[in-house]
């Protein structure tokens, strides 16, 4: 399908709807850097002692390697989201960021987010423009994953990348909750080339590449 919006409304949007998510990610990488942070002063501190052992600061330095590894993959993630887009656009590579952005939070009453994969597909690349892609999948999943009340936490939202001959398909799923696609969005979307159901689930469809 030929699109039928400009590429600078969909631009727009996508930075729009990538500021908000960053908003949300700059608190899990400052927690992280400051994980990191304090671990490493506690093994610059105890490993200056002379009786000092290197069992001793063992557990300081596996946790500082685990903060590391969580900023290596969420700072990988914001990147891949901020480049230039590419073509033909991989839908897997793209969910993989976005989950990965949506599920950066400090906050006990957003939810989790994992992504699951399907079995079976050569290729996941689409011929939908890369930022239309980013924001057909940053959209709804943010909407879904931020909790206003602290005292009841959300359940798991689960983002499946499913085989179909068709089309490259994303189910996104929130047990008890309704996934749907803001309005704001859904004509330049469709406008777009991109396709979804809405019900229990959230079900998206991008035109193979």
């Amino acid at each position: 399908m030929t699109p039928t919006v400009a590429p600078d409304d969909i631009g727009a949007l996508w930075l729009q709807t990538l500021q908000r998510a960053m908003g949300r990610a700059s608190h899990d990488v400052k927690d992280a850097l400051n994980g990191v942070s304090v671990n490493l002063e506690v093994i610059r501190s105890r490993a200056g002692r002379p009786e000092s052992q290197a069992s001793a600061v063992l557990q300081f330095a596996s946790a500082a390697g685990q903060q590391l590894d969580r900023l290596t993959t969420l700072i990988e993630a914001v990147l891949g989201l901020s480049r230039v887009s590419r073509s033909p656009a991989d839908v897997a590579v793209t969910l993989r960021r976005v989950v990965t952005i949506c599920g950066a939070s400090a906050s006990s009453a957003d939810a989790p987010v994992r992504f699951v994969e399907d079995g079976g597909m050569n290729s996941t690349e689409t011929c939908a423009h890369e930022d239309v892609v980013r924001l057909a999948l940053l959209a709804p999943l943010l909407h879904l994953v931020i909790g206003s009340d602290r005292a009841q936490p959300l359940s798991e939202v689960t983002c499946t990348l499913a085989h179909a001959d068709d089309a490259v398909r994303v189910v996104i799923a929130a047990a008890g909750r309704r996934a749907s696609m803001p309005e704001g969005i859904a004509a330049l979307l469709r406008g777009a080339g991109v396709r979804w159901t809405e019900g229990d689930d959230l079900s998206l469809a991008f035109p193979r590449a």
